[in-house]
């Protein structure tokens, strides 16, 4: 008999978290384990991507409003009973919260993966992390640093986490042989610029102010006839999408800082790059980080995770 997974995520956009769920499914032999994906929320590119491998997806369509969804925990605990799920992994905050609640009530043992560092500790979230870590089977870290502020901040016993580092596919990053400025001419790309990439969510903890500030500073700082053309590209979306773009025309850079949006093609766009750069706020262990060195790249990262 098969053992049932039940994955809960709030969503699955494109994300660190997101895609190492997805790439998580593979490694479960298929023969062993049925996994099914719950988003708490709405799906998303990732979610598209799942299905199309053939696991099952399912969205909730709850939690639309901040504050506490009453619907979340009785919906989940419902689901769980009814495809009689013999564990429930939980990834981020929320489904953290929602799917180890209903696990509970359903009797099911639970894991949580914890995927950041506390950089912005909250005490109604370190209790309830706290009560709900002591009645979890395991609590995965994905880094040390993530596993010692889970005891620092929910005070939970050091052998109730375990951790696992994440990974990538390498693979993804064998050098091809088309040549850089041809992957640039394929992207649209300046060829023979100086190209810098940073990669990850447009939003606070990524820092993408700070690397607009820094660009512009280096800009300003260069000596008379240099002929270093600097180019920034700045791979994935969020909600400080027009924030950024406004701040790169206030420093006067907007022509020299590109918006690629979502992409898929990351290793091409990184066999193009020069240099990346991570300024993050605080970090887990970044997936984009473990690509950049994938592609070897030299890299200038913020001593966060």
């Amino acid at each position: 008999m098969k053992h049932k997974i039940l994955h809960i995520i709030p969503r699955l956009p494109v994300g660190g978290a997101e895609r190492l769920l997805a790439s998580l499914l593979p490694l479960l032999p298929r023969e062993q384990f049925e996994s099914i994906v719950c988003c708490i929320q709405a799906g998303g590119i990732i979610a598209q991507e799942i299905a199309a491998h053939g696991y099952e997806v399912i969205d909730l369509n709850l939690m639309q409003q901040h504050g506490f969804d009453f619907a979340v925990t009785p919906t989940l605990t419902k689901l769980i009973r009814s495809r009689n799920i013999s564990l429930v992994h939980t990834h981020l905050y929320h489904a953290n919260l929602y799917g180890r609640l209903a696990a509970l009530r359903a009797g099911v043992p639970a894991v949580a993966t914890i995927h950041n560092t506390y950089a912005q500790t909250k005490l109604h979230r370190r209790l309830i992390n706290g009560y709900l870590g002591h009645r979890t089977a395991r609590v995965i870290a994905v880094s040390d640093q993530v596993a010692a502020d889970i005891v620092k901040y929910d005070h939970l016993p050091r052998h109730k986490i375990v951790v696992l580092h994440n990974g990538i596919d390498l693979s993804r990053f064998a050098l091809t042989s088309t040549t850089r400025q041809q992957l640039r001419e394929q992207l649209t790309l300046p060829t023979e610029s100086l190209l810098i990439a940073v990669v990850g969510r447009l939003e606070e903890q990524k820092g993408h102010r700070y690397l607009l500030q820094a660009l512009a500073a280096l800009l300003a700082q260069r000596t008379n006839g240099s002929s270093a053309d600097i180019h920034l590209l700045i791979v994935g979306d969020g909600a400080l999408h027009q924030s950024l773009m406004a701040q790169a025309t206030e420093l006067a850079i907007a022509e020299r800082v590109h918006f690629l949006g979502m992409r898929q093609d990351i290793p091409a766009i990184l066999q193009a790059c020069d240099l990346f750069v991570q300024p993050s706020l605080w970090e887990g262990m970044s997936l984009a980080l473990l690509e950049a060195m994938a592609a070897k790249l030299p890299i200038v990262a913020s001593d966060v995770g």
